[in-house]
């Protein structure tokens, strides 16, 4: 804990604070919600930009006994990392990754019909079954078993000693949208995939397809377990009301490394696209497009200099970022809220996503590695300053 607080308290010119009980929080939030149903919590991506060990850390504390990951990779990494329970691992998955998986206690998913005949051709010797996932397509087009091949999954597992059929899911397409019927016709067709397996004499086991939004707003779609993603890190789909709920668990900050005055008619960045146009304090951040800060902010987003915005100008360099502060008195080395809460403004994930023409998903998970992860808990204060 003192190495962390003296890393929270340095004079880092970027970085990224985590609130790990805030993501506990979100945790607790929405295992309630859907209780006595299973809890995946996806944490793949490092744990959306978050950083997946400390994350999944926390939430093992939180009472968290399953997580979900993209690849071997990140499943591997929460073993050595010490994080019990099972890991479903979401997507590449390839039959010469059976080793690791077993070694692991991984959970692969069976997604295709050559990947599962393979999956199934190297496990055939082991001594303790494999246990796998099954997805279904259901409507998201993308990955996953059609109902048509059904038969096939069943004559699979009648043939595949070395497999053990866990969990049978599928990815809905349209759950942020309430209005639209397709997130009841993908559940319903998933409900009666597992019904075709029962009858075949094959158990589907845990049958799951809810994500964030759909936790928020489609019980129908709970089934036995869910899968909440940006829901975890505190940020809601538009237009949901349990957002006010849910903890945003990401600020980004970076501290002013230069204050200059300039006069009006003053061009400012590359290609001299915005001029002044009066006497204009600048503020410097030591923050660009390679930190996720993106070139689309030009313009378009403010950060937050001791509670006031100050206005993104002229474009938005790989490392450089400048702010007009002339309506927010700031010195070198003043904290600017890029992303996150300070005083009694906020500026949101979905914010800066309008801003790009993109979602909050890729906004948190284009931080980039260069910024450092800051987690803090149990009381810290992440807007301290450094001294």
């Amino acid at each position: 804990m003192d190495s962390q607080l003296s890393t929270l308290n340095s004079p880092l010119p970027v970085r990224a604070l985590v609130d790990l009980d805030g993501i506990a929080s979100n945790y607790r939030f929405l295992a309630d919600r859907v209780a006595p149903r299973r809890l995946y919590a996806v944490v793949k991506a490092d744990a959306y930009g978050h950083g997946a060990g400390p994350v999944a850390a926390r939430l093992a504390r939180a009472g968290a006994d399953r997580f979900a990951v993209a690849n071997p990779e990140e499943g591997t990494a929460l073993r050595r990392g010490g994080i019990a329970g099972e890991i479903l691992v979401l997507s590449r998955v390839d039959p010469e990754d059976v080793p690791r998986l077993a070694a692991y206690g991984l959970t692969p998913t069976l997604y295709d019909a050559a990947q599962a005949e393979g999956i199934a051709a190297a496990a055939k010797g082991a001594s303790v079954p494999l246990p796998v996932h099954l997805e279904l397509d259901t409507g998201m087009g993308r990955a996953g078993f059609r109902p048509e091949e059904l038969d096939f999954v069943v004559a699979l597992f009648r043939h595949a000693p070395g497999l053990r059929l866990a969990g049978t899911f599928a990815n809905l397409s349209r759950a942020d949208d309430p209005s639209s019927p397709e997130t009841a016709r993908q559940v319903e067709r998933l409900r009666a995939a597992a019904s075709r397996l029962r009858d075949a004499g094959l158990a589907p086991g845990l049958v799951h397809a809810s994500n964030s939004a759909a936790i928020l707003g489609a019980e129908p779609a709970w089934l036995d377990a869910v899968r909440p993603g940006l829901a975890l890190y505190g940020i809601a789909p538009r237009g949901f009301s349990e957002a006010a709920s849910l903890v945003p668990a990401m600020t980004l900050e970076a501290r002013v490394t230069a204050v200059r005055r300039v006069p009006a008619d003053t061009p400012l960045g590359y290609g001299g696209r915005f001029v002044t146009e009066r006497p204009t304090t600048i503020a410097v951040l030591p923050i660009g497009y390679h930190d996720g800060f993106r070139r689309s902010f030009s313009g378009r987003v403010a950060v937050l200099l001791g509670g006031k915005r100050a206005p993104v100008v002229g474009a938005v360099s790989m490392d450089v970022t400048l702010v007009d502060a002339s309506d927010a008195p700031v010195r070198r080395g003043d904290r600017a809220v890029c992303l996150g809460t300070d005083g009694r403004d906020t500026v949101t994930a979905w914010e800066l996503a309008d801003a790009a023409g993109t979602i909050p998903y890729e906004i948190l998970c284009g931080i980039g590695p260069r910024v450092p992860r800051v987690h803090v808990e149990s009381g810290e204060d992440p807007t301290e300053s450094p001294g």
